[in-house]
């Protein structure tokens, strides 16, 4: 099944159009009432946007185990990379999750690891990497969302 695309700027104008064949996307640009070709590339372009809503989930409810696992793996790079918060944001939100948990963080150690996703541009680790890297933080996520009422999503996010 052949799909059309259309292509958008941030400000809403028209960008052009893909054309995916289920195999191949092709990328296009009208000029003049012509559509010209730019490029093309394996897959369906753009690709699809991951879903985060879980990692919101789990920073309102807090994690009883693994909380600075999660604030390296998850949390700040959610914060910093993806929701694109300030430091001192980011530093504040992630205090919160910690101690929703019990206990306290130092500040100079969350801004030390804000500082390092931000400086390498990491991206969170999803939860099929989770149950694969580290199957205990994955559980206790999954507890989380199981408890939060909303169970129905997929767990190879």
């Amino acid at each position: 099944m052949i799909r059309k695309i259309r292509l958008f700027f941030p400000d809403g104008t028209t960008a052009g159009f893909v054309i995916f064949d289920g195999e191949v996307s092709k990328v296009y640009q009208e000029q003049d009432g012509r559509r010209v070709f730019l490029f093309q590339v394996k897959g369906r372009f753009p690709p699809p946007r991951a879903d985060f809503s879980w990692v919101e989930r789990v920073l309102d409810q807090g994690l009883e185990d693994g909380r600075k696992r999660f604030i390296l793996y998850v949390g700040s790079r959610y914060l910093v990379n993806v929701k694109g918060l300030e430091e001192d944001d980011a530093l504040e939100a992630l205090r919160a999750f910690y101690e929703r948990g019990g206990g306290k963080v130092y500040d100079a150690w969350l801004r030390s690891v804000i500082r390092g996703v931000k400086s390498r541009k990491l991206k969170p680790w999803s939860l099929s990497r989770l149950k694969r890297d580290d199957p205990e933080l994955y559980e206790s996520i999954m507890e989380v969302l199981r408890t939060s009422g909303r169970s129905s999503m997929r767990k190879d996010q």
